[in-house]
């Protein structure tokens, strides 16, 4: 972008800028837009100048798909075939960071959750009803964690016994095991994806749970799709090995999580793996491997899945793997009109010590603040922009 883009009153104001923004323009066209929209930061956060911020939000919005990760993941390892076989099973996931196994999970209960919870998204207009209501047609702008009407839906979702029992599936803990031992069994803490359709800038960015969850380092997820998901509706990826790197400094993104990792050299050396998933498929990963979600390139369909975390018993763990995902409606709440009592509290008969969390893990660079309201604005913007194109191509 540059001045002679902008309204006459920006020009003006611009001016004094010159030398900056052409340095700025400079480091642009030679391909580094972070670099460039940094150095535009450190002056536009502090001048005062109106014209200068809104040249800065223009760029971001430039910027968004130039510095989106650029990722073509090759195929994953399918594991089924080390089934039975627990020595190695484990010495795989020790080695890549990551499992792949297709047709784990029955897909009568995937159906019936994902039933459910259109059912609620549906009720909440998130989605169309009626006949279509299953395909997950989303009818309203994209929503974000931390919304009033996200949480609207989400409050509902998480009360599901279908959603929490899910974790505990006779088919999926059996791999469990052979994965990381007898003892395994999930944490109470179930999560719920609800990704919106055409909103690339939202994607979960490349990130490693231990900051979010912490406690023990053998963490494992349970990666689960509610139905096909292919890599251009948003499925996840995962960076082969990155687990081996350690613990990786975050900054401020808009997708889930409101962070990202900042991946070293050796990190960014390891390859990403993905696949196109069908109702049943289970990924496996350990709390240290990077891993995101593909953008959403279906202009209409939401992506559903959930994610479970597994631990072995006498492991450490924190508070808040024990709570709520997002901690908003209590245990009580959640059991209410449960039709069985069997799951209840159950990780009150699992042994595991229960260590501080560590707020130095999760923190965010000073700025972050500036940096998630720019960001907002230039998402808004960008998908106003993106909307108001497809409507004009759809009238003509």
């Amino acid at each position: 972008m540059t001045i002679e883009s902008t309204s006459p009153g920006d020009q003006e104001e611009l001016r004094e800028y010159r030398p900056l923004l052409d340095e700025v323009q400079a480091l642009i066209e030679a391909g580094d837009y972070e670099a460039g929209i940094s150095r535009l930061q450190k002056v536009a956060r502090s001048s005062g100048s109106e014209a200068l911020m809104r040249h800065l939000i223009e760029l971001r919005v430039a910027a968004f798909p130039k510095m989106a990760e650029q990722v073509t993941p090759e195929p994953m390892f399918e594991a089924n075939s080390l089934l039975g076989n627990a020595a190695a099973v484990h010495d795989r996931l020790n080695e890549d960071g990551y499992l792949f196994f297709r047709n784990i999970v029955p897909a009568d209960i995937l159906t019936a959750l994902r039933d459910q919870i259109t059912q609620i998204l549906a009720e909440e207009g998130w989605i169309e009803g009626g006949a279509q209501r299953m395909l997950a047609k989303a009818i309203v702008r994209p929503l974000r964690e931390g919304q009033p009407r996200f949480f609207k839906a989400h409050d509902r979702i998480i009360k599901l016994e279908a959603l929490h029992s899910l974790a505990h599936e006779t088919n999926l803990m059996t791999v469990l095991r052979q994965a990381l031992g007898e003892t395994v069994f999930p944490h109470p803490l179930s999560i719920v994806r609800l990704i919106f359709p055409d909103s690339p800038e939202l994607a979960t960015p490349p990130h490693q749970d231990f900051p979010n969850n912490q406690g023990t380092p053998n963490l494992t997820a349970a990666w689960i799709p509610l139905g096909d998901c292919a890599i251009q509706d948003g499925s996840l990826a995962i960076m082969e090995g990155s687990h081996k790197y350690g613990v990786l400094p975050l900054k401020f993104h808009l997708g889930a999580g409101n962070r990202r990792a900042i991946l070293s050299e050796d990190v960014l050396a390891c390859r990403w793996v993905g696949a196109d998933f069908k109702a049943g498929d289970v990924v496996l990963f350990t709390a240290l491997t990077v891993h995101k979600a593909m953008e959403n390139f279906n202009l209409e369909r939401m992506r559903l899945s959930v994610d479970f975390r597994y631990q072995l018993e006498g492991e450490a763990l924190t508070a808040g793997c024990l709570q709520p995902h997002f901690n908003r409606v209590s245990w009580e709440d959640i059991y209410r009109g449960w039709t069985s009592d069997k799951l209840k509290y159950y990780w009150r008969t699992r042994k595991f010590e229960e260590v501080p969390w560590d707020s130095t893990l999760h923190e965010l660079p000073e700025g972050h603040v500036d940096e998630a309201y720019e960001q907002q604005l230039a998402y808004n913007i960008a998908l106003t922009r993106r909307k108001q194109g497809r409507a004009s191509v759809d009238q003509s």
